[in-house]
């Protein structure tokens, strides 16, 4: 019998009608039998990143954030590009799960980043810098595949499914690379499969 791989979904908007919180729940149905990938909730209510919150002060909703990811096999974060980056909403979350330094729950943490927008480029800038943070956060980051969405809004049907097949099978393959990246990591055996 397989053994079960939790994944959590990180969306870097809480708009209500978030294309990459759609496209978290699309994953969340593309997922084999033995992966279950659950879309984090109320990451909007997490406070800004200050350190004087660290230790005895440490906000609820931060220990719970912590203990959660920190329960997880892996990550996949799905963030809209603003101005050429990712959100302020995924960069909050990662300061929270980065600390401590050095010793925060996305080290060694199997992650795989893509994310979608009506655009052409769909979030290719934002990926190329969250790459850059996530290596700061001593995370694994799949490499392959490379998954921007772009054009999104028309990409899904009316039962929020993910509608293009080409983008489909990219999507398939994203998770399949996480899952043999949670697998290696597991094992401690070093990963062609990381950035």
């Amino acid at each position: 019998m397989q053994q079960k791989i939790r994944i959590l979904g990180i969306s870097g908007s809480t708009r209500s009608a978030s294309l990459n919180t759609k496209l978290l729940h699309a994953l969340s149905k593309l997922a084999p039998s033995n992966v279950e990938i659950e879309v984090l909730e109320g990451l909007e209510k997490l406070p800004f990143y200050n350190e004087d919150f660290e230790g005895e002060n440490l906000p609820g909703s931060v220990a719970e954030l912590r203990q959660k990811v920190g329960a997880a096999d892996g990550i996949i974060i799905s963030s809209p590009e603003y101005n050429y980056s990712f959100s302020a909403l995924t960069k909050n979350t990662i300061d929270w799960l980065s600390r401590p330094y050095s010793k925060g729950v996305l080290s060694d943490m199997p992650v795989a980043i893509t994310g979608a927008s009506p655009g052409v480029l769909g979030t290719v800038r934002s990926q190329n810098q969250l790459r850059q943070v996530l290596h700061a956060t001593n995370s694994k980051v799949l490499s392959r595949p490379e998954v921007y969405v772009g054009g999104a809004h028309a990409k899904f049907d009316e039962d929020g499914a993910f509608a293009d097949e080409a983008g489909r099978d990219m999507l398939i393959q994203l998770i399949d690379n996480l899952v043999t990246l949670i697998e290696q990591t597991r094992e401690n055996l070093p990963s062609e499969l990381a950035s």
